[in-house]
C-alpha cells in the first residue's frame, strides 16, 4: 500500500519560485508520522514481548492508531495529513498531491517544506501544525532529502549534494579514489556478462545511490548510470570499472 511522495521535480519548482519572489523557506518534521493514521480496519496484535500484562497473558492488542509496519501505515498518514490541512482551507495541487497552497498562507511539502511570504503565515502554519501533530521546528530549511540549500547573496538557492557524495563514497570504500575527466569512456563497448556475476549486491546498492544524486542535483551522471543500470542483474568486471569511473 503506497503514500504519495513530492516529486523531486516539484521541489525545483518551488525552491526556483521562493529564488524569484524571496520566499521564506522554513522546514518541519512529524515525529513518529506513521502513529498518527486512522485505522479503518479492526486489526489486532500479540502483546509485545517484555510488555505482556500478568495474568492475561492470552489476551490480544486491539489496535486504535495505525502502527509502523503495517501495510496501511503510509497510506492512513497520508489521508490524516491530508484531512488535517484540507480542514484549514489549504487545497491540494492536482499536479502533485503532496503540494497544498492557501491563499493568505503558505506552501507545504511533506517531510515538510513551508514557503511563505512573511515570517507570521509561516509561523501560523507552524502552529497550526503542533496543535494537531507532535512536531519538530527545523527552523529555516537547510538539508531536504539530502539536498543542501545554500542561500546566495542575489536571493538565488544553489542545491548541492557534496556531502551525500562523500558519503557514498566512504559507505562504499571510494574515498581515496582519483577524479575522472567524464563519467563515461565512450570506447569502452558494454556486453552482457558472461563469466561470474561480481558482487551483484554492491553493484545494485551503488547504482541505486549514484540514481538519486543523477535525478536531484548531478544530471551530467544520467547518461551513464542509466547504461550501467542496465547490468545490475549480472555485472561482471567490465561493468565494475565502467561503474567505479
Amino acid at each position: 500500500t503506497c503514500s504519495p511522495v513530492a516529486h523531486m521535480t516539484t521541489i525545483r519548482v518551488l525552491l526556483s519560485l521562493a529564488a524569484s519572489h524571496g520566499l521564506l523557506v522554513h522546514q518541519m518534521d512529524v515525529k513518529t508520522a506513521f502513529l498518527n493514521g486512522e485505522l479503518e480496519e479492526e486489526i489486532y496484535m500479540d502483546q509485545p514481548d517484555g510488555f505482556v500484562a500478568k495474568g492475561q497473558e492470552g489476551k490480544m492488542c486491539k489496535l486504535l492508531k495505525s502502527l509502523y509496519g503495517l501495510k496501511q501505515a503510509p497510506k492512513q498518514w497520508h489521508e490524516k495529513f491530508d484531512k488535517t490541512l484540507r480542514s484549514s482551507d489549504f487545497v491540494v495541487n492536482e499536479a502533485d498531491k503532496c503540494v497544498y497552497y492557501r491563499y493568505g498562507g503558505g506552501e507545504g511539502v511533506d517531510d515538510i517544506l513551508i514557503f511563505g511570504n512573511n515570517i507570521n503565515v509561516i509561523e501560523e502554519v507552524k502552529g497550526f501544525l503542533s496543535s494537531n501533530f507532535e512536531m519538530k521546528d527545523m527552523g529555516e530549511a537547510n538539508v531536504i532529502l539530502n539536498i543542501k540549500l545554500l542561500r546566495e547573496g542575489n536571493g538565488g538557492i544553489t542545491l548541492m549534494q557534496s556531502h551525500y557524495v562523500e558519503k557514498m563514497l566512504n559507505r562504499f570504500g571510494y574515498s581515496d579514489c582519483t577524479s575522472a575527466p567524464t563519467p563515461y569512456d565512450p570506447s569502452v563497448l558494454l556486453r552482457k556478462n558472461q563469466k561470474i556475476t561480481r558482487d551483484q549486491l554492491r553493484y545494485s546498492q551503488i547504482i541505486g545511490s549514484l540514481m538519486y544524486l543523477a535525478s536531484a542535483t548531478r544530471p551530467d551522471i544520467a547518461f551513464a548510470v542509466s547504461k550501467l543500470r542496465r547490468f545490475v542483474s549480472n555485472p561482471g568486471d567490465d561493468q565494475w570499472r565502467a561503474l567505479e569511473r
